[in-house]
């Protein structure tokens, strides 16, 4: 099988090739009971991996790595297939490799749902060339895999995250440093609910790998 890599924005998008599309273009409406969309692709890197993801349905796709001369099972990853489409027998994703981190070795980046405010909830997989493997960046502070559409400030290592919500919802930024064995150190965090008749502002700092509450302010509507 071809791989099924496109490259928008000098970025590589990947493509689940689907023996037979169905007419709606819906990717709920695949035959998952007799085919599993797949999609082979490579990352670049001192040493280059070779994967394959393999959708088990809507809302469960499966990574395998190439090893031992063939593909071996890593893990499984939900995801909602917000904005995917078809183009032919591809299913274009919202799955991208891209050097996050620019270090020279070429991740994987998943936006795996989003909702009406356009927050882009994303599994980063980091290439880790000591393992030779992708790894899930963790988010320890938050306790979370997940991450508020993510941004990396390559002068500073510094992660930046950030979520939007309605006018009587909550939304929030945080910053986090990124380590070189990728793990992170919790910097700022600004959260704020508009649940209630008064907008509290919270404002943290890090301190020992979690967030430690600085200020607490109500603020009149």
């Amino acid at each position: 099988m071809a791989f099924s890599q496109t490259k928008p924005n000098s970025n590589w998008t990947l493509a689940f090739n689907v023996n037979f599309p169905p007419s709606s273009e819906s990717i709920e409406d695949i035959n998952f009971a007799n085919e599993k969309p797949e999609c082979k692709f490579e990352l670049k890197g001192k040493v280059m991996l070779k994967y394959s993801f393999c959708l088990q349905n809507d809302s469960i796709a499966s990574l395998f790595q190439f090893k031992n001369n063939k593909y071996e099972f890593q893990e499984n990853m939900i995801y909602q297939p917000y904005l995917w489409h078809f183009d032919g027998e591809l299913l274009i994703s919202n799955f991208k490799i891209i050097d996050f981190n620019h270090d020279g070795n070429e991740d994987l980046l998943c936006w795996i749902n989003s909702n009406i405010n356009g927050n882009r909830w994303t599994i980063l997989f980091m290439n880790d060339q000591r393992q030779q493997k992708l790894v899930r960046l963790y988010n320890t502070a938050d306790q979370t895999d997940i991450w508020d559409y993510p941004q990396y400030h390559n002068e500073t290592k510094i992660i930046s995250t950030e979520f939007y919500g309605s006018a009587f919802g909550t939304s929030g930024e945080s910053s986090y440093k990124l380590k070189d064995d990728f793990t992170i150190i919790p910097l700022q965090k600004h959260f704020q609910d508009r649940t209630t008749n008064n907008i509290v502002d919270y404002n943290y700092v890090g301190k020992n790998g979690k967030w430690k509450l600085k200020s607490k302010v109500k603020i009149k509507p």
